[in-house]
């Protein structure tokens, strides 16, 4: 696993809780559905354009 964000080290600490974290159940409530292509399209045509707009500025800033 990969123990660096952004400049520095990740803690012990900070590394259990993330471990332990992912071994959490997801579990999906009405407040936050899963992002669906076939129940919410219009959802999902609005996350892919946040998602390509976010790697075109993170692509920009790697050139």
């Amino acid at each position: 696993m990969n123990r660096r964000i952004i400049d520095r080290e990740l803690t012990e600490e900070q590394v259990r809780e993330i471990e332990a974290a992912c071994k959490l159940p997801y579990v999906e409530d009405e407040d936050c559905p899963q992002i669906d292509p076939q129940r919410i399209p219009e959802l999902w045509e609005e996350m892919m354009k946040v998602l390509a707009e976010r790697n075109r500025k993170m692509a920009q800033r790697m050139a």
